[in-house]
């Protein structure tokens, strides 16, 4: 039963690690664009503050990270976490210089 779940996480990462420097067009495309208007909404549930902290997981390129960064005029507390260390490296990229 390990191997199989060793098995599935392997292949998993290989198509992220395929699939990173393409993965936010292709959620624009699967979604026809719906997903940054659900990434907005959950902006409104969040009501981010620099009081509060944000954990994402499973931050993929960095989406969340670079709204609530804006939300908060980037003084804020993020953690982001990925299983992918490519999709970190995109995210990363989007915040750099946010004020």
């Amino acid at each position: 039963m390990k191997s199989n779940i060793e098995n599935k996480n392997i292949f998993i990462n290989k198509v992220f690690n395929q699939v990173f420097d393409k993965y936010d067009l292709m959620n624009d495309i699967m979604s026809f664009g719906t997903h940054r208007l659900w990434k907005k909404q959950l902006m409104n549930w969040l009501a981010p503050s620099i009081n509060k902290k944000l954990i994402d997981v499973a931050c993929g390129t960095g989406d969340i990270v670079k709204l609530y960064t804006k939300y908060t005029n980037n003084k804020c507390q993020i953690n982001a976490i990925d299983p992918n260390s490519k999709m970190i490296k995109i995210g990363e990229k989007k915040i750099v210089g946010l004020k």
